[in-house]
């Protein structure tokens, strides 16, 4: 329960602070002007991840007992954000940027010092006189790479929503308490933050941000490595859970040491550049990113299991192919260019009654959604009075916040829809459905609501696929938000696959059922703009007409 207050405290806040940084960001001039090889067209403010350091920063001084045993990293999470603020204000030479990092991570090297008593790097032991050298370069790399990945909207930040959530993962099975604290706690704050910073982004993370993230980034994977590992730091798992912004780094960096550059010296030879220039899409660009970043998470996984060869192999393979992106490049445009001729061919075929066809797949779609609710709604629960009152309170908190910003921005925001849509099922998994309480003897009602499942996703499968002329338009239906959502999702259910975590797979399955439900929001939006407010609205109602049921 306590965990569930730290997400939903994070959540919250995020989602409520956000919006009042963006005016002062913009009220001080602490913006992003597009210029130069930025890909950006409109002035953006930085400086964003501030709030998350906020966030996280008082929910430990809430929560945390121990904050003398934290001194090292805490000095260390100082200098860094006190050098991101300084950057994002005025700038900073990126030699001072790096002496500073070396400086933080000295101070992440004492607090692991007593920890461990060795380092292995691709099962080879580091000879111990060169412990500090090797561990200080790998947190100041890892902090660093974070800092060069942060170059499209939402990218850094996804890709830390990534591995938070599989550091999560990694510590309920290991019991680590303090990992668990600092994962709920920056997911919470990541999943709003991103409502913000996803393409378009509203804001962006800044060097404050990026610094952040790469702090937590380097010291939760060395935390779960140890936790893992018996008191030695095996660097390979933090390497391949976080190989996408290492790799990136290295490349580069001896691409323009070969061209005889400064390799401090910003320029568009990063992975993500390199893709986005021939002719990806922003929020595609980031979700083939958070693709490659989901499959070296799982080749650590199995790496912890005990596979190291294979997976050494496959990160060989893997890493090879991100360095060498361009075939994957030319992959992907033919699947794009296909996935395009499909849609004209399809559109292109004669539809004698457009209007019918629109209708029906609406009243199915939503016959089907009204089955699904039906079957799925709880009717008893062994969640005690406190826990249902808490989730209540929470989904109350978020209603009257997302009023008063669609009040005041004439904008909903999606990412609430799908979150109520989360919170229902999972409160349905953790209580006893109305469909299983029901006597029926013909077909088994858990098959009833897979069919019923099943149905509506052809069915909204087949509206995405003809919208262009249902609709009379070809909008963006998939927001940057939504691809990360996706990765995700696929991610957790190849956690549950790995780890056998029964964690996992119910999160995986909650995640989703809420899903199809959110595209069936999406579809209906798109249908009819206006439907948006009706059914934000209704997504609220849902768990919280659930919880009073259970409740009363």
């Amino acid at each position: 329960m306590a965990y569930l207050l730290v997400f939903f405290s994070s959540f919250i806040a995020t989602l409520f602070l956000t919006p009042y940084l963006i005016i002062y960001l913009r009220r001080s001039r602490i913006v992003d002007i597009p210029a130069g090889r930025k890909i950006h067209t409109e002035i953006v403010p930085r400086m964003g991840g501030l709030i998350i350091f906020f966030v996280v920063m008082g929910m430990m001084s809430t929560y945390s007992e121990d904050f003398l045993s934290l001194k090292y990293l805490l000095i260390s999470l100082t200098i860094l954000i006190s050098c991101g603020i300084l950057d994002d204000i005025n700038g900073l030479s990126s030699y001072l940027k790096f002496a500073i990092q070396i400086v933080s991570g000295i101070f992440i090297y004492l607090y692991f010092q007593p920890e461990f008593t060795s380092i292995i790097l691709f099962e080879y032991e580091i000879p111990p006189f060169l412990n500090e050298v090797v561990l200080i370069m790998f947190i100041v790399g890892v902090i660093n790479s974070i800092n060069l990945l942060d170059g499209l909207d939402g990218l850094a930040s996804g890709f830390s929503l990534l591995i938070f959530s599989i550091i999560l993962a990694l510590s309920i099975i290991s019991g680590n308490s303090f990992l668990i604290f600092v994962s709920v706690t920056l997911i919470g704050s990541l999943l709003g933050f991103l409502k913000y910073n996803a393409f378009p982004a509203k804001v962006f993370l800044g060097d404050s941000g990026s610094l952040l993230l790469g702090f937590f980034l380097v010291v939760t994977s060395i935390m779960t490595s140890l936790s893992y590992s018996n008191n030695v730091i095996d660097l390979t798992f933090p390497i391949m859970l976080l190989a996408v912004p290492i790799i990136d780094t290295i490349k580069v960096f001896f691409k323009r040491i070969l061209m005889k550059k400064n390799p401090f010296t910003a320029d568009n030879s990063h992975i993500h550049y390199e893709i986005h220039s021939r002719k990806v899409k922003h929020e595609i660009t980031v979700f083939v990113i958070e693709i490659f970043s989901a499959s070296f998470i799982l080749l650590s996984l199995f790496y912890l299991k005990g596979y190291h060869l294979i997976t050494e192999i496959l990160f060989l393979f893997f890493a090879l192919t991100l360095i060498f992106v361009k075939p994957t490049i030319s992959l992907i445009r033919r699947i794009y260019i296909l996935k395009e001729n499909l849609i004209q061919y399809i559109n292109l075929y004669p539809l004698k009654n457009t209007l019918m066809l629109k209708h029906s797949l609406v009243f199915l779609s939503t016959l089907l959604i009204m089955i699904i609710i039906l079957f799925e709604f709880p009717i008893e629960t062994n969640l005690s009075l406190n826990n249902l009152l808490f989730i209540i309170i929470a989904c109350t908190t978020l209603l009257i916040l997302s009023f008063f910003q669609q009040y005041k921005s004439k904008v909903i925001s999606h990412l609430n829809v799908f979150f109520n849509f989360t919170i229902f099922f999972a409160l349905s998994r953790l209580s006893l459905p109305a469909g299983t309480a029901m006597n029926i003897s013909v077909i088994n009602s858990a098959d009833i609501n897979l069919i019923a499942f099943l149905t509506l996703s052809l069915i909204l499968t087949i509206f995405i696929m003809v919208r262009g002329r249902i609709l009379m338009g070809n909008r963006i239906f998939f927001s940057g938000i939504d691809l990360t959502m996706i990765v995700l999702i696929l991610l957790s259910f190849g956690v549950n696959k790995v780890l056998q975590f029964d964690y996992s797979y119910f999160l995986s399955m909650c995640l989703l059922e809420a899903f199809i439900f959110y595209i069936w929001y999406k579809v209906m939006v798109n249908v009819k703009l206006k439907n948006a407010v009706l059914l934000s609205y209704f997504s609220f109602i849902l768990p919280m007409v659930s919880i009073l049921f259970l409740i009363i």
